[in-house]
């Protein structure tokens, strides 16, 4: 099987439904895969940087990997950067994979040649460049892997033409679940217990839940405890799908480009209990002045 084919039947192994992209030179052999596989939807894109931000909204909005693959090497891969770095500030967990010079040609002043590994290793989790033909299915494993792991993230790969078509005999197909984090940190007794104190005896009480509630699937319990308090809960920006909006105890989006309401709830709340965010910039500006001290 070569290279591109083992690609394919990767993505088909992590259940990815959809792939982003744009037909490049460079990466044929995935895309003629592609062709053939009918469980897989690839959605044809005029710039790759439409085809990252789409990969990008569908991670966020479905939870599951959103893969974008750039068929060009040079130009198709830095078309990804803005949507790539997007997903870094996001957490969201993109896999890009772009076309790339054949092994024997880098270094030589070839056609388009970028230095792919350098361009995208500060704005993802990881960034590798497929080795050799019969590791690209491990290499696509590990790819979902990271971008799932807490904090998710983009990972990306770089895909050499003649590993892609390149043949080689590949291990049978692995169970992704095998390769997911099965456990989440647990806070310490201590901490638990002192804001559970605080929130026992707080009168204006607001949980901010953010992106860690969503990509945990947790929202569930968020909203449990808020009944419980009889406390809004509003969500920090960018992450306004954390929980329900339609739920009773929903106040929108906080911060300074927040909503009125649960801006002021939060600046007015005499308990905060933050949940699966940082409170970072964009919630505070890193100023009292949006947030109750």
């Amino acid at each position: 099987m070569s290279g591109g084919l083992a690609a394919v039947e990767a993505l088909q192994v992590e259940g990815v439904r959809h792939v982003f992209g744009l037909i490049g030179s460079a990466a044929m052999e995935l895309f003629d895969g592609l062709h053939d596989a009918d469980d897989i939807t690839y959605i044809g894109v005029h710039d790759e940087r439409t085809g990252t931000h789409m990969a990008d909204g569908y991670a966020r909005a479905s939870g599951r990997v959103g893969v974008v693959l750039a068929g060009q090497n040079g130009p198709g891969a830095t078309n990804l950067v803005t949507g790539v770095a997007q997903a870094a500030a996001a957490f969201s967990p993109v896999v890009s994979l772009a076309g790339a010079l054949a092994t024997g040609h880098v270094h030589r002043d070839a056609f388009q040649e970028v230095d792919q590994d350098a361009l995208f290793r500060p704005i993802t989790k990881r960034t590798w460049t497929i080795p050799s033909t019969e590791r690209v299915p491990e290499m696509l494993r590990e790819a979902f892997r990271v971008a799932l792991s807490p904090r998710r993230g983009p990972v990306h790969l770089n895909l050499p033409r003649d590993v892609l078509a390149g043949i080689a005999e590949f291990d049978p197909p692995w169970d992704p679940a095998n390769a997911r984090a099965a456990d989440l940190p647990a806070g310490a007794d201590g901490p638990v217990q002192r804001a559970a104190a605080l929130l026992a005896t707080a009168e204006r009480p607001v949980i901010v839940a953010g992106a860690g509630i969503k990509n945990g699937g947790r929202f569930a319990e968020g909203l449990d405890l808020a009944e419980k308090l009889n406390a809004p809960i509003a969500t920090s920006p960018g992450h306004g799908d954390a929980i329900p909006a339609d739920h009773r105890l929903s106040a929108g989006q906080m911060g300074p480009r927040g909503n009125p309401v649960a801006s002021r709830l939060v600046r007015e709340a005499d308990v905060i209990l933050a949940l699966g965010t940082r409170l970072g910039f964009n919630s505070t500006f890193y100023s009292w002045d949006n947030v109750n001290r």
